[in-house]
């Protein structure tokens, strides 16, 4: 007998839960959002009771990928006590909202409730996150009662109980603080329409569109991955779910015209990465930058764009370098059936128009995206083969709850470390070590910063590794003299590119597992051709013309230099510029790049004199080449 797919689906307690957890959301649209010890612990809770449906205590007890999970019986005592945490919150917020946090005091239910909602939300993470952040979260859970048996500068006056639950969970400096407020309030939303692209043929039309543009390129598939990971990258902001989206349709084309596996897992690793930093949505840190910085979003928006420019170009080069260097040809694509499939699908874009348009506007984040969802599912259907059929529209709103733990889940456990990182005044003290550290030098506490951002970064999430860094190093940096955008954006580069810096590269273990080739190896590739990336963000303290702030010649000539670095640095990784590349050559091409990259007049002078000097002598032994070849 023949299964019936709704039931088969959608018929199980993970995917009801994730759909009344969007109808939540959707109704906090219609009716305006709740205060924030009511909405922000309900959400959290709702994200908790989707982690238990949906991942077993034992591992034993895992199915695979695709298949339905049960939960077994006391699984559900897990859930049960998630809910009636939730209901609590939600019966007792108005006595919330009214009391004087640290002199009204709390009830034994109070406190019981924030214990156990405290326990669930580590069990959530040691099943749904990662181990990595999970010991990071007791550590500083640890350091808040034990912290004055440290020696130095890290010893504290110990916290008190009675504190600990005030800070964590009856206020909004603790879990329910600000990343918790972006997560419900903007990425929610942000993933809906997210959810909704990837169900339509919008996800493919990116892929289509980038191919018809670099079909007359050398390496055409290769610089079409580029331009798709950073169509798709601009509506997805997750880098390793950029990365199997993109990989999995361009691999195969990849494989076909002749890349190596490591280079094309290393090209899928670094684009999928640039796809958080490119504008409109760049991933839910670029939210939670709003409100740990006070700058607007569309702010934002303008300063990402030249950098992000810069990342994709880089990448340009490199494929463009390679595929001369192992002589690669053109794509064999139908032209006609791409762009007949471009111009059935094309109107789908206008929802990402929708959605650009509101934001500019300045209208709220949860607004603008449902409206364009509502205008992309409208949009589809205008064609019989765009509409969405009942069964996809409700395997789009279960797949917007899954997606929802992902970012939710990280968001609260970096609240508890942000918290007990403010309670115990250990950022204030963290920012004078860094000082200390850099005796009063810029360039030593932005290398400083750098690292400590990498390894705070290290398997986590990218919002939680942004939210550590930025509360734990932005305000030394910003001691001194850094601007605050360009101190956020310094950081938030950093924490996305601990998604391709080893030994913990999400990215690049996600393309390793597509093109089949060793993760450590890979990771290490894509380390050594993202180089160059992890020069741009210094040019955002010395030169914030790189963020748009500076008068147009300024900005014109950090953007243009820093451009043909790319260039130089792109052919000393790849050896090959206009014609292949001496050993002696490399070396002086990552002189050059690096001088351009720094913004000063007589740098950027010698870096010019330096990449036109390799260019002529490589023009010189390519027409000599051609001359003999005749």
């Amino acid at each position: 007998m023949k299964k019936n797919k709704y039931i088969q689906t959608f018929c199980n307690p993970a995917a009801l839960w994730a759909l009344l957890w969007v109808a939540f959301q959707l109704w906090v649209v219609v009716r305006g959002s709740y205060s924030a010890l009511i909405m922000r612990p309900v959400h959290v809770c709702f994200g908790m009771g989707l982690v238990f449906l949906s991942f077993p205590l034992l591992k034993k007890n895992k199915v695979p990928k695709g298949q339905v999970y049960w939960p077994k019986w006391y699984e559900y005592i897990f859930f049960a006590a998630t809910v009636l945490c939730g209901i609590y919150m939600l019966l007792n917020g108005e006595r919330y909202d009214t009391r004087m946090a640290f002199v009204d005091p709390l009830t034994p239910m109070d406190n019981v409730v924030a214990v156990v909602m405290i326990l669930l939300l580590i069990e959530c993470s040691r099943r749904a996150v990662n181990m990595a952040l999970t010991i990071i979260v007791l550590v500083f859970i640890a350091y808040g009662f034990w912290g004055e048996m440290l020696p130095g500068m890290l010893a504290h006056s110990n916290m008190p109980f009675s504190k600990f639950i005030e800070v964590q969970v009856f206020s909004t400096g603790g879990i329910f603080g600000s990343p918790v407020s972006t997560a419900c309030g903007t990425v929610f939303y942000f993933l809906l329409f997210g959810a909704f692209l990837t169900a339509t043929p919008a996800g493919q039309l990116f892929v289509n569109i980038s191919t018809l543009f670099t079909r007359k390129a050398n390496g055409g598939s290769g610089k079409a991955t580029i331009v798709a990971s950073a169509l798709f990258g601009m509506i997805s902001g997750s880098a390793p779910g950029n990365v199997a989206s993109i990989g999995t349709i361009m691999y195969e084309p990849m494989k076909q015209q002749g890349f190596d596996n490591r280079f094309t897992g290393s090209i899928l690793a670094i684009g999928g990465t640039a796809g958080q930093l490119i504008p409109p949505v760049m991933g839910a840190a670029a939210f939670i930058m709003v409100d740990m910085a006070g700058i607007s979003y569309p702010t934002i928006m303008l300063a990402a764009v030249i950098p992000s420019f810069i990342f994709l170009a880089a990448l340009y080069f490199l494929v463009d370098m390679y595929s001369k260097k192992n002589g690669l040809q053109k794509p064999d694509i139908n032209v006609a059936d791409c762009r007949r499939a471009i111009i059935s699908h094309i109107h789908l874009l206008l929802s990402v128009v929708v959605l650009v348009v509101l934001i500019i506007q300045g209208g709220s984040m949860m607004r603008c995206c449902t409206y364009a969802t509502i205008a992309l599912i409208l949009l589809c259907m205008i064609r019989k083969d765009t509409r969405l059929s009942f069964y996809e529209l409700l395997k789009a709103l279960v797949s917007t709850g899954r997606q929802a733990v992902i970012v939710t889940l990280p968001c609260a456990l970096a609240g508890i470390i942000v918290g007990q990182i403010t309670a115990t005044g250990l950022g204030i003290r963290f920012s004078s070590m860094i000082n200390a550290l850099a005796s009063n030098s810029l360039l030593l506490a932005l290398v400083a910063t750098m690292l400590m951002a990498l390894v705070l970064g290290m398997g986590m999430p990218t919002s939680a590794a942004y939210i550590m860094s930025a509360t734990l190093l932005c305000p030394s940096i910003i001691k001194l003299g850094v601007p605050a955008l360009a101190a956020h954006f310094f950081v938030f580069y950093f924490a996305n590119l601990s998604m391709i810096t080893p030994p913990v590269a999400l990215s690049s273990f996600t393309a390793a597992g597509i093109v089949g080739d060793n993760m450590w190896k890979l990771g290490l590739e894509a380390f050594k051709y993202s180089f160059i990336i992890f020069l741009i963000p210094y040019t955002f303290v010395y030169s914030p013309a790189m963020l748009g702030v500076g008068s147009a010649l300024e900005i014109i000539q950090v953007a243009v230099t820093c451009l043909i670095g790319a260039y130089g640095l792109s052919m000393a990784l790849i050896g090959h510029g206009i014609a292949p590349m001496k050993l002696i050559e490399r070396p002086l091409a990552v002189a050059a790049a690096i001088c351009l990259v720094i913004p000063e007049f007589y740098s950027d002078i010698l870096g010019v004199v330096l990449m036109l000097a390799l260019l002529g002598i490589q023009w010189s032994r390519k027409k000599k080449a051609a001359a003999q070849a005749a």
